[in-house]
């Protein structure tokens, strides 16, 4: 490209022109058009230099590059023909900004200027005379590239560990520098395989993961200045970052209530179908009826209209669901009257509305209230089991369906200064049942009791698998015909753990392993649910504080017994880590092992609110 030579001569032909054009307007005389040189005048020897063969003079580009996009600094480097001036000029939208002096090179900072599209040019001066060149067009961009959006968010909980990573730009982004090794994702310290990709928008990043994340994993993605935009301005994190965790469990849709901004659910019930959905059953104490919900796979949904006594009754106080061998949902509950009586319903659902299942089940004892109520299906079968309390009397029932009607299968009764709390039933193969509960007496502690119902009336007692333990809250499972198992509380120092112990057919009781505590320290475990998993393996469900400084803010531990010790599934688990706390908890396993959970937790927001969580497995 050619440049231009502005001389002295030059100056003054060019004004006697102009002045020339200006006389013969105003005499109104018509000229022909002037036409232009066709080449510049020649241009003056500088001194020493050889008069009649002057040096040609012209400057040009060499950096930056017509439309370059450019940020805090951008190179100046000219291109001279033939001769070097002594020194250039660099103008900026007219204005000039620098001088360049050899070796004619300058990284010009930018900041002087605002953002966005501006012309350069450059003039040179040789001997006397000056060469402009051409204008050059750049656009200033000094703001790096920004995260607009993250998937999963910044902060995110609850993460599947198949989540495909991905982030939108807030500009394009340079392909070159975007592969594996400038951007990675990290689990702890631990870097997980990536495939990285850009989109043809150069503003989509994403991170497909070679495998399933890690489980209770801080995941964290790392950028380095590698990723530029074109002006070089490098991609900017946020602040805090970008990480997230990928927990053992996700949540099943919201957290369960009938009126989830003023509600306080008092007693729940779980169990999975056929399928391996999750139904729920609950009990709030501002919403009327037992309401009942099963997991659709997308959303919940009600199955029927909530479950209630005669108009005008008290609300239910306690609520169990079962399902039987044909996977008909059955709930039971327990219903105050108005003369202040209770009694305990049961409905069947007939896949459009709940029916009765037999007439309403009146406690055995005089003016008795209800509690730790139980039910469990033996084939189509329900049988109920209560505790009955009056002024005198605490009693264990066992009832059973039986051509309609409901009939006593027998129990135990004590004074009632005796104490029975965590009842538990089981039933057989055969339809025996098996109940369980903690008593205090006299005695201090507590003592667990297991009894053996073989039809009406028949009762045999095992010994006590536990005397005097710290804690009432018992969990329990029945491996075959007669091998029960339970797990208690036993203290260890000034910590309580949990001790697993089996009936044997060599008619003993044997622990399952070591005790099981999952947070060091002075924290209190308990367990609240035991199951076998299609695999025959035990698996116990423990609440216990995260930490000493917090002993009421409790949350879930699930272990499982592999042929010869317990290991760990997950992690701790709650439904808002830290701050709230794991009321009552309940598991199930499906046909394929995997493990259910659903629980009550105090609301973060009002902590005189609970809601119920069910979770399913992240995998």
């Amino acid at each position: 490209m050619e440049s231009f030579l502005l001389s002295r001569d030059v100056m003054e032909n060019l004004r006697t022109l102009l002045l020339s054009l200006l006389l013969l307007h105003s005499a109104c005389i018509q000229i022909p058009e002037i036409e232009e040189p066709q080449a510049p005048p020649k241009p003056q020897p500088c001194p020493g230099e050889d008069a009649s063969n002057p040096v040609a003079f012209f400057i040009d580009w060499e950096l930056p590059r017509e439309g370059a996009q450019v940020g805090a600094t951008v190179r100046i480097q000219p291109r001279f023909t033939a001769a070097s001036p002594e020194s250039v000029e660099l103008l900026v939208d007219g204005k000039s900004v620098a001088t360049l002096l050899p070796p004619f090179v300058l990284d010009w900072e930018t900041l002087s200027v605002s953002e966005g599209p501006h012309r350069l040019s450059m003039v040179a001066l040789r001997c006397g005379e000056h060469a402009l060149s051409k204008p050059r067009e750049i656009t200033v961009d000094r703001t790096s590239p920004t995260l607009v959006a993250q998937t999963p968010g910044d902060g995110s909980q609850w993460v599947s560990v198949h989540q495909l990573i991905q982030a939108e730009l807030s500009e394009p982004v340079l392909a070159n520098g975007v592969n594996n090794q400038a951007i990675r994702l990290l689990s702890g310290e631990s870097e997980i395989q990536v495939d990285v990709s850009l989109s043809q928008t150069g503003k989509i990043l994403t991170l497909q993961p070679s495998a399933p994340l890690p489980l209770n994993g801080l995941m964290r993605v790392v950028i380095d200045s590698a990723i530029t935009d074109a002006a070089g301005n490098p991609l900017a994190l946020p602040a805090e970052g970008w990480s997230w965790r990928v927990p053992a469990v996700l949540p099943l849709g919201a957290p369960r209530a009938a009126h989830p901004t003023d509600s306080d659910v008092e007693a729940f019930s779980f169990q999975l179908d056929s399928a391996g959905n999750p139904l729920v059953a609950w009990v709030e104490a501002d919403a009327t009826g037992v309401h009942v919900e099963r997991w659709n796979g997308t959303v919940w949904q009600a199955l029927g209209n909530p479950l209630k006594g005669a108009a005008g009754e008290p609300n239910a106080t306690d609520c169990v669901l079962q399902l039987d061998s044909a996977g008909t949902p059955l709930v039971a509950w327990t219903q105050p009257k108005l003369d202040g009586s209770h009694e305990v319903q049961v409905r069947l659902w007939d896949g459009s509305a709940w029916v009765p299942w037999g007439q309403a089940i009146a406690p055995l004892l005089a003016h008795s209230s209800l509690s730790e109520l139980q039910m469990r299906i033996w084939d189509t079968t329900p049988v109920i089991a209560f505790k009955e309390l009056n002024a005198s009397t605490v009693r264990a029932t066992v009832m059973r369906l039986d051509a309609g009607e409901w009939k006593s299968q027998g129990g135990s009764e004590y004074p009632s200064d005796k104490r029975l709390v965590s009842m538990q039933m089981e039933l057989n193969r055969w339809g025996d049942q098996f109940l369980l509960w903690n008593e205090r007496a006299v005695a201090p502690g507590w003592t667990t009791y297991v009894g053996r119902w073989q039809g009406i009336g028949r009762q045999s007692s095992y010994p006590y698998p536990s005397i005097g333990v710290g804690s009432p809250i018992l969990a329990s499972t029945l491996l075959g015909d007669t091998n029960v198992v339970v797990a208690n509380p036993v203290s260890e120092g000034d910590a309580q753990s949990v001790r697993v112990q089996q009936w044997t057919a060599q008619g003993e009781w044997v622990d399952i392993g070591p005790t099981l505590s999952s947070v060091p320290g002075k924290t209190n475990a308990s367990a609240s649910a035991l199951k076998f998993d299609p695999q025959g393996r035990l698996v116990v469900l423990i609440e216990e504080p995260e930490s000493e400084a917090q002993p009421s803010v409790r949350s879930l531990f699930v272990q499982r017994w592999d042929t010869d010790h317990w290991e760990k599934v997950g992690g701790a688990l709650s439904a808002n880590p830290g701050a709230t706390s794991v009321l009552d908890s309940q598991l199930a396993v499906d046909k394929n092992g995997r493990i259910f959970l659903a629980w009550t937790e105090v609301d973060d927001q009002d902590p005189t609110q609970s809601r119920l969580h069910v979770y399913r497995p992240n995998d």
